[in-house]
């Protein structure tokens, strides 16, 4: 079994799709299902639009192509004569160090796609049943604050094969961590990209492509308000799901961003010789490239250099949400902090941001106060020095 992906002369209904995963036998025939399957889910069924999400289906379907074809077993044998069913079979390989002794998160994420398939498969005549059963499990439900705004009724219904995972723990960031970790990094562009992180909880894609027309001159702002609202649009900044939101910059870090583009930036600008329409740019004044995935080296060396072995960038984003809701119960604003986290963070669903509330319990008061107001101190303290 072999996987490609589709050059710029790969085209459907007069339109080019570059990168599109394609299965071939190892005769070099194209696995037809699998291929009628991604166009029908990846291109026609129009809620999946991130080419990320392209090579996802294609390992996860090469996977499973892949294990049938070395173990001689037809894809569409789902029948009861079976002694487990051919997902059971291929969940049980993940799982065993032949199959890579794969996380319980990972199998389940291959086997709720080759699901989907199976379903697909069903509906277009391919087989005559799908090789799993339907059941309903129970889920864990908010208790306390803002439990009545989450809709799950205690139970889901959910494919037999897929397995119980553990809970995930959310490493969050003390408000003491935060400002060891700004201390920790000397580059002032980096640390201005860390700032933004802390505050408004951007993904790290978000961040390198977080656009330069987006900052404003706080001076031209005049609502009296602290926070100034960005509304983030997928034709500027790249969105998980294209899906539009707004976050709320603090006005000290927009200061601090206007300032960015005045100095820093058009100097890097500069070296470049070229205009550029990301707000962040390396020292040779080019973006930061595949998603920023510099930022990652960034945030773990000044996490060494601050005693924080587990930090990553995306803990920076759970811990703008669990600081924020924090900050919104001590004032009171209970009814809506959880839904406001939710918008501020894309969240599909509020059932997703209610994990953060976990997280409450477990951090001290005494670490969380001000935790916004300590951050704006460390850096204009950085910045006098």
């Amino acid at each position: 079994m072999n996987l490609f992906f589709s050059t710029n002369k790969f085209k459907l209904n007069n339109l080019y799709y570059t990168g599109f995963p394609i299965l071939t036998s190892q005769e070099g025939k194209i696995v037809e299902e699998a291929l009628d399957f991604c166009i029908a889910h990846l291109i026609k069924r129009g809620r999946i639009q991130s080419k990320k999400s392209w090579k996802t289906y294609g390992k996860a379907l090469y996977q499973f192509f892949g294990w049938c074809e070395v173990n001689n077993i037809d894809w569409r044998d789902v029948g009861n004569d079976r002694e487990a069913t051919i997902l059971a079979e291929f969940r049980d390989w993940n799982l065993s160090p032949e199959g890579g002794s794969l996380a319980a998160v990972t199998v389940n994420s291959r086997l709720r796609l080759l699901c989907a398939f199976y379903r697909y498969a069903a509906n277009c005549g391919w087989v005559k049943t799908v090789p799993y059963a339907m059941e309903t499990v129970t889920v864990r439900q908010p208790k306390g604050f803002l439990a009545h705004v989450v809709a799950s009724s205690g139970g889901r219904t959910t494919a037999d094969v897929l397995l119980r995972t553990p809970r995930t723990v959310i490493r969050v960031l003390s408000k003491h961590q935060s400002i060891d970790l700004l201390k920790a990094i000397t580059n002032p562009t980096h640390k201005l990209i860390m700032r933004l992180a802390l505050t408004t909880g951007l993904r790290r894609e978000e961040l390198a492509t977080f656009p330069l027309k987006y900052v404003i001159n706080p001076m031209t702002y005049t609502k009296h308000r602290s926070f100034i609202r960005i509304n983030l649009a997928p034709h500027d900044i790249s969105l998980k799901g294209n899906q539009p939101r707004g976050i709320d910059v603090p006005r000290t870090v927009m200061e601090a961003l206007w300032q960015y583009v005045l100095d820093r930036r058009h100097q890097h600008e500069s070296i470049s010789g070229r205009r550029q329409s990301a707000l962040f740019l390396t020292e040779s004044g080019k973006p930061f490239a595949n998603d920023g995935e510099a930022f990652l080296s960034i945030v773990k060396k000044a996490g060494v250099t601050a005693g924080i072995p587990y930090i990553n960038v995306h803990i920076l984003r759970h811990t703008y949400a669990t600081h924020t809701l924090y900050s919104m119960m001590q004032s009171k604003a209970q009814t809506h902090a959880l839904l406001y986290v939710r918008d501020r963070l894309g969240h599909a669903s509020v059932t997703t941001t209610e994990k953060y509330l976990h997280c409450l319990s477990e951090l001290e008061d005494a670490l969380m106060n001000d935790y916004q107001s300590e951050i704006d101190v460390i850096s204009r303290e950085v910045t006098d020095g």
